[in-house]
């Protein structure tokens, strides 16, 4: 029997997706995975083993063939992606633990499916990998927090959701949970007292309650029975706290969907992806339909580009604009929980960080926001240099989730995954742009 919930989670992905590997996926153009007609048994992908190495690529690039999904519309205008002179940087060099790298070593080493940089509005670099192209959807993961957190801070301009109420108010179902007697703003900032049944981690118990992995028993069999397992800690400090998890987002969203009568697609759809894309995107849905809005958002390379190019260009606007010029706003206003960050899961690699409504936010002097999500998902946007930065991978990470504020932080095995690295990479670009 296992008693750790760290130990728990560990097991619980391993029963449900094989075992670990270190080394990153073998390029596409390499891989039998799901080949022939029909793929022989030993290279089908299923719920099982879909987030074992091999297979990781394939489940993040083709996630409407493992799960119900829900489309997200695309612009009748998409954003132009214009092209601009391209910077050769692919051997730009930068510290990597005690080492260094290149960001051709990088990219390869994280295995990367898609990377691209924007410049003062115009494309000046742009890769794919391993056969997975710019106009393939690509797995979002826990970047897609942050469209949760632009939808609220909207409906917070528009006069429709309070900040400072209870969630509950907004939520009835969820009186008496973590999140339902937490605030919105706790809520959206991660700032909620709770503790997750060791049976249903943070991340697993949701993946299952999704239907991305087999559910095991005593597992929640949606997303809304997901949030309702969650317990308050029976000694929550009055104190604020940071502890990163996915039910806070899941919780939100659910709030939105009851104030606008409509689905979490649709708010989207609506509100968001109207302004830009070019392509559908699709969003992962459990058996009642709901939407996973804490991870299970699928759109490709360009236009994740063109989403934080709008997010960067709405920052820049002179006149007042609507409620979502407003909501970008928000999320670039700098917040006061730099120390609480610090205590909190997500420290490692992160030295001067602060959170706001599902952004992250390095206080770099330039007023960039950051957007990041399990297995190597980046959106990264500095409006003083007018620079985007997007990583789309299919990096391997088994690290276990914590189940409550009182648990270990996330950890990095590799130097090359941390935070850290992908932000020396960022400041070994900024040198290389010209003004």
């Amino acid at each position: 029997m296992f008693h750790s919930p760290a130990r728990l989670a560990a097991a619980l992905f391993l029963a449900t997706a094989g075992a670990f590997a270190a080394e990153p996926p073998r390029p596409a153009a390499e891989s039998p995975v799901m080949r022939g007609f029909p793929p022989p048994p030993e290279h089908r992908v299923t719920k099982a083993n879909g987030f074992t190495p091999q297979n990781m690529r394939w489940s993040l690039t083709h996630g409407r063939e493992l799960a119900p999904s829900r489309a997200i519309a695309r612009a009748d205008k998409p954003m132009p992606l214009i092209r601009g002179k391209a910077l050769p940087i692919d051997r730009l060099a930068f510290p990597v633990g005690e080492g260094e790298a290149t960001l051709q070593d990088y990219l390869e080493a994280t295995a990367t499916d898609g990377f691209i940089v924007l410049h003062k509005g115009r494309v000046v670099y742009e890769r794919s990998f391993a056969g997975v192209s710019a106009r393939q959807p690509h797995t979002w993961a826990s970047m897609v927090k942050s469209v949760t957190g632009l939808l609220a801070a909207q409906f917070v301009a528009e006069g429709k959701l309070d900040p400072q109420a209870r969630l509950a108010q907004y939520v009835p179902e969820l009186a008496g949970t973590p999140f339902g007697e937490a605030t919105v703003q706790q809520n959206l900032d991660m700032e909620v007292s709770v503790v997750y049944p060791e049976g249903v981690p943070p991340d697993l118990g949701l993946f299952a309650a999704a239907g991305l992995i087999p559910r095991r028993e005593g597992m929640p069999e949606d997303i809304y029975a997901f949030l309702k397992a969650a317990q308050i800690p029976k000694d929550a400090p009055a104190a604020r706290r940071f502890f990163y998890q996915n039910g806070s987002a899941e919780a939100v969203a659910w709030a939105l969907r009851k104030i606008a009568n409509q689905s979490w697609a649709e708010l989207v759809s609506q509100r968001v992806w109207s302004r830009f894309a070019a392509d559908d995107a699709y969003v992962t849905v459990d058996i009642l339909g709901t939407e996973m809005s804490s991870g299970g958002l699928n759109v490709h390379l360009e236009d994740t580009a063109r989403f934080a190019e709008l997010v960067r260009r709405e920052f820049a606007r002179k006149d007042r604009g609507d409620s979502f010029t407003q909501a970008v706003r928000t999320i670039f206003r700098p917040h006061d929980n730099q120390a609480l960050f610090a205590a909190g899961n997500l420290a490692a690699g992160r030295a001067g960080y602060s959170y706001r409504d599902y952004w992250y936010q390095p206080n770099d002097g330039m007023g960039s926001i950051e957007a990041f999500g399990r297995f190597g998902q980046r959106i990264y946007i500095n409006p003083a240099r007018q620079l985007v930065v997007v990583k789309l991978s299919s990096t391997p990470d088994l690290a276990p989730r914590s189940t409550s504020a009182a648990g270990p932080g996330r950890a990095y095995d590799r130097a090359m995954e941390s935070p850290a690295t992908f932000s020396a990479m960022v400041a070994a670009l900024l040198k290389t742009l010209p003004r």
